[in-house]
């Protein structure tokens, strides 16, 4: 139950007017749009970037934190994919005007993907490594931002998609620690090292 007497429609509506008053941003600025469609578009690869980085830097604790996040990052998605066939909702352009800086998708609105990959990697990291962890975490937050902010998704989409990044990164964080996952963890690490595409440091033995 929502407390103190908030309604779903209230919260739709709040969202709504959340969304408009980041979205009626754009098209006043052609500098500001550009940066926002290109981290709209191509944060991601950023955050891809970070994950090979760390497993390149061939250190054991990067490379089972890249590791780790990209499984958060895979499963957040497959959730994310679940919850839209569950939840579906119509992209803010199909229910009245918007400044729409970039192409149109015709799949469901929330949860936000991008917001999922963002906070499931930034969290993932986080959860291993403080000082890169917060940069993506900040990086995650600019890229929810520039998808209201394109016309992409409501604020309420970014936020879903943002706690359910979070939520999977820190369970698959939780469960490397301990159980059949850890256990599946060392083993997997042991053949990759074989195979001489994993540090050998720290593999047990």
């Amino acid at each position: 139950m929502i407390p103190f007497g908030i309604t779903h429609l209230d919260l739709r509506s709040l969202d709504t007017a959340l969304f408009h008053k980041v979205n009626d941003l754009a098209g006043h600025n052609a500098g500001l749009d550009a940066i926002m469609i290109g981290i709209a578009r191509y944060c991601p690869i950023v955050f891809a970037l970070a994950l090979i980085g760390l497993w390149l830097s061939w250190k054991p604790r990067n490379q089972r934190t890249a590791f780790l996040a990209g499984v958060a990052v895979l499963a957040g998605l497959g959730l994310g994919q679940l919850t839209g066939k569950m939840i579906p909702r119509p992209r803010p352009y199909m229910s009245g005007s918007v400044s729409q800086l970039i192409p149109r998708s015709l799949d469901t609105s929330f949860p936000s993907d991008h917001a999922i990959l963002g906070f499931a990697a930034a969290v993932g990291v986080l959860w291993f490594s403080r000082r890169l962890g917060l940069a993506l975490l900040g990086l995650a937050a600019v890229l929810a931002f520039s998808r209201v902010y394109v016309g992409a998704h409501y604020p309420g989409d970014v936020i879903g998609g943002a706690v359910l990044g979070s939520v999977t990164a820190a369970a698959v964080a939780f469960m490397s620690w301990r159980g059949p996952f850890h256990s599946g963890l060392e083993f997997l690490f042991r053949i990759l090292a074989r195979l001489h595409v994993a540090s050998q440091d720290g593999v047990s033995r």
